[in-house]
């Protein structure tokens, strides 16, 4: 693995960290434990095959997040 430094570039980390990230999110799909995750509808939790289970849904209208 290799290793950065204090002084690595920027673009170089951030490489480094989504890699990183991808991995593990794969690692966690493939032992069949959902990711959370967030888009414009609410908090929810993805699936191996794609499936989402939402926890927490925005409500729409009010500018404001809440539970719908």
């Amino acid at each position: 693995m290799k290793k950065l430094r204090f002084d690595s570039p920027k673009e170089e980390v951030e490489r480094f960290l989504k890699e990183s990230s991808m991995k593990d999110i794969e690692e966690t799909l493939e032992s069949g434990a959902p990711v959370r995750a967030i888009d414009g509808m609410g908090i929810y939790d993805r699936y191996e095959d794609g499936t989402k289970v939402y926890v927490k849904k925005f409500m729409r209208g009010s500018g404001g997040e809440g539970e719908g």
